[in-house]
């Protein structure tokens, strides 16, 4: 790799600081910029491991039935679990990943990652704080889907992607679907009720009059 690769790569990435210039300059290593739309899917053999430096990338399952289920997103500076646990495993990578907007990505081939883990105590314990903070997230997904009314989560949702000055969301009820695991005609079904109430008023791709206040007070 190329030195100003290197100190990009250290900026995104701190913990790799401490990674030798013989290390850095072993075979496959390499910075990749990768389209929007870039999917890799569930089941492959992952040959190296990807430290995500500029960008967004979207985690997904996808059910028998097509329906899409947001686990998570990893954006600049940040590093899948899944797959690192896919490569220290040495198993098939248990999830689907969509490239959301042009990616700036660190490849480090799986057997170099392996080592790195083993030799690189800073670099292991970024690795291992990425699951703990993972965990939390995939926790709090699996609560809300199982304990969590779909009004209350679209409720949620829109607090968390608008304010009272900025009450205007862009997204289709198909998008809103995929984020929140259930099915459109759910989602169509639900915001239409909350349009009847005054809370929200629906366009072709947009949720607009989005009212913060009350939306507060029903989620209390």
């Amino acid at each position: 790799m190329q030195s100003e690769q290197i100190k990009d790569a250290i900026t995104c990435f701190p913990c790799l600081a401490d990674i030798s210039d013989e290390d850095w300059n072993e075979d496959g290593i390499s910075v990749v910029t990768l389209p929007a739309n870039h999917i890799i899917h569930e089941g492959e053999f992952l040959e190296s491991a990807a430290l995500i430096m500029h960008g967004t990338v979207r985690m997904y399952k996808l059910g028998e039935n097509g329906r899409e289920v947001t686990l998570y997103r990893i954006h600049d500076g940040g590093c899948c679990p899944l797959m690192a646990s896919s490569i220290l495993g040495e198993t098939a990578y248990e999830a689907n990943i969509c490239i959301e907007k042009p990616t700036k990505v660190l490849f480090v081939p799986a057997r170099i990652f392996q080592r790195w883990m083993g030799t690189y105590m800073s670099f292991r314990q970024f690795i291992f704080k990425s699951f703990a903070e993972r965990l939390i997230i995939m926790s709090n997904l699996i609560d809300n889907m199982v304990f969590k009314s779909i009004r209350i989560r679209i409720f949620e949702y829109l607090l968390e992607k608008t304010t009272a000055e900025h009450n205007t969301l862009t997204i289709t009820h198909d998008h809103l679907a995929i984020e929140l695991g259930t099915a459109r005609e759910v989602i169509s079904r639900t915001l239409k009720g909350m349009e009847k109430e005054g809370l929200i008023s629906l366009s072709r791709g947009q949720i607009t009059n989005i009212q913060h206040d009350q939306l507060i007070e029903l989620v209390e």
